[in-house]
């Protein structure tokens, strides 16, 4: 569940490395195992995402597939509303550009997301 196959980690690995100017950390996150690959369902998630504060991972990327741009976005808003210490962000290969080969959510840590962009002087307003 949580780890990647090697068939997914040469997607992911050429993923992470293409983002590397909007998102520099990534991939040596990726390469370290800072980043954990969960099965979207309602079940698992609402405990996984408790739980994220207590693990060593600097994300978790739940896999989304058959998701569309509109679930994304409108489950993202809601779990920025709940899990306030969480940053949500979502990505869907529709999308393109930086897009992730796959839908996801994604949970962050929102204070060290927020300190990271500092550091690269990334201000999204």
């Amino acid at each position: 569940m949580a780890k990647v196959n090697p068939k997914e980690d040469s997607i992911w690995s050429r993923y992470f490395a293409s983002i590397k100017q909007v998102c520099p950390w990534s991939l040596t996150s990726y390469m370290h195992d800072k980043i954990l690959f969960v099965d979207y369902s309602s079940v698992s998630h609402n405990t996984w995402s408790k739980l994220f504060r207590n693990t060593s991972h600097e994300a978790f990327v739940y896999r989304c597939e058959g998701k569309d741009v509109d679930w994304l976005v409108n489950k993202c808003e809601k779990l920025n509303l709940i899990y306030k210490t969480s940053e949500w962000l979502w990505s869907h290969p529709d999308e393109g550009g930086n897009s992730t080969p796959i839908p996801v959510l994604i949970q962050q840590d929102r204070e060290q997301l927020e300190n990271l962009r500092n550091k690269i002087g990334y201000n999204d307003e």
